[in-house]
């Protein structure tokens, strides 16, 4: 994969078993970094969460994307997290990061706008389905529903079997991104699909550090670049 995307194109998700002193090199292979807060607490306790955001903080170079994935959007349905929760969450790590992410059809999107709003930070709203692809129909509502919330990025992860649904995400990248910027992730068995949406507009792709948290996700270790390129 060595030349095909650029450092700018990679968000690389922590999830609390990175080794902290060894963070400061992501920065020249991932411009955004993902701290996926519900991964951590299924390990951690919930007083660590602070410090390990912090600690990232001070180690990383890179945009810094916080979020507590809403359990019914998420590869972990069993693990809940009340929304009271999530919203205290999103707060308590407000300082320390760049961007939220927070699911478009969640309850506390409109509040964690708000609480975005409030702190001079971005916003994605996004949205996940493991299940099946969505209708370009459906993606076109949910990027305009976005956009009247205030989001400064929309993010699809969907299902993607085939090359049609590729294409089909492909072409809903290119007829939106002249409105919101998009992220598009095909999640499925081929990890090279991950790259295509790059070619159209998409924002960045994500890649796992010590785990794949979604479908189809490579590791970090699966990008090689010349430091040059970043």
């Amino acid at each position: 994969m060595k030349n095909l995307i650029t450092s700018r194109q990679i968000a690389v998700v922590l999830t609390g078993d990175e080794n902290i002193r060894e963070l400061k090199k992501i920065s020249q292979y991932a411009g955004w970094i993902e701290l996926r807060v519900d991964c951590f607490m299924r390990k951690y306790p919930e007083k660590d969460i602070c410090v390990w955001v912090k600690a990232i903080r001070k180690q990383v170079k890179s945009n810094i994307i916080g979020t507590v994935r809403w359990h019914k959007e998420s590869q972990n349905p069993g693990f809940i997290i009340s929304d009271d929760q999530r919203i205290f969450l999103y707060q308590a790590i407000a300082d320390y990061v760049d961007c939220f992410d927070v699911e478009l059809k969640s309850k506390i999107a409109p509040d964690v706008v708000s609480l975005a709003t409030r702190k001079g930070k971005k916003v994605i709203l996004s949205y996940h389905n493991f299940k099946k692809f969505a209708s370009l129909k459906q993606l076109h509502f949910l990027s305009k529903k976005a956009q009247n919330l205030g989001a400064d990025m929309i993010k699809v992860a969907v299902k993607t079997e085939t090359e049609k649904d590729l294409f089909q995400l492909c072409q809903f990248v290119l007829s939106a991104r002249n409105r919101i910027s998009v992220i598009a992730i095909p999640m499925g068995k081929q990890t090279l699909y991950r790259l295509i949406p790059l070619a159209f507009g998409s924002v960045f792709t994500y890649a796992g550090l010590t785990e794949k948290t979604a479908p189809g996700q490579p590791l970090l270790s699966d990008f090689i670049f010349n430091k040059g390129e970043a």
